[in-house]
């Protein structure tokens, strides 16, 4: 069989073979089974699958304000075992990917996918306290991802904008309704982020809803300026 025709997506750093997801694999590592082909280019690429990674789940729903670029310097806030940093780490190859995590069970996990990508920065750290790493990361981020589910998810983000974020940065936030108010209907919800987001200064540029790969999820793209 010959290998699949896989070509550069629209947005920086992923690619598709008409039909699925892929990332280029900068690693030899095979996490938890994951699909890895080799395209017509001789390439390995990692399936990008939208079930399995809110990053590639936007992309899967028509996200137009992409703010990835090859050299991207990304503050990732609630880094979890490291599947999406991974990931993360294709999409920006000569970038710097600074994921912090609070919980020392999954960033154990972290520390291994650090391990094999030197554009990994791993932090355990709480997220509500950006001075605890700013040294770490130095100058200004241009985005900040995060994929945090607390109730003050969005204050979270503004706080690590405002202490971090470059002045035409992005900020990417993962919104999970039920972490917020599990009572409040998931659109009443994401009527307050909307609100306090503009409240904030910061401009919203768009949302994405996730149904159906993450129920009651949206991502909320909102710039500096």
């Amino acid at each position: 069989m010959d290998p699949p025709a896989i070509r550069q997506h629209s947005h920086s750093g992923v690619y598709t073979d008409g039909a699925d997801l892929y990332t280029r694999s900068t690693t030899d590592e095979r996490r938890g089974g994951e699909r890895v082909v080799k395209g017509d280019n001789g390439h390995d690429y990692r399936s990008f699958p939208p079930n399995g990674t809110k990053l590639a789940a936007i992309v899967k729903m028509g996200v137009t304000n992409w703010p990835f670029t090859s050299g991207s310097r990304v503050l990732y806030l609630g880094a979890g075992a490291g599947t999406t940093v991974s990931y993360m780490a294709d999409v920006c190859p000569q970038g710097q990917i600074y994921a912090v995590e609070f919980a020392p069970e999954p960033f154990r996990s972290l520390l291994e996918v650090a391990r094999r990508r030197s554009n990994v920065v791993p932090i355990l750290a709480d997220a509500r306290n950006p001075a605890a790493y700013t040294t770490q990361v130095g100058r200004p981020v241009d985005i900040v991802y995060q994929d945090v589910a607390q109730r003050d998810q969005w204050d979270i983000a503004h706080r690590n904008a405002l202490a971090l974020l470059a002045p035409d940065g992005w900020v990417v936030l993962v919104v999970k309704a039920s972490s917020v108010d599990v009572a409040r209907p998931a659109t009443e919800v994401y009527a307050d982020v909307r609100s306090a987001i503009r409240s904030s200064g910061l401009r919203l540029e768009e949302v994405v809803d996730l149904e159906p790969f993450d129920r009651e999820h949206a991502v909320f793209i909102v710039r500096r300026s």
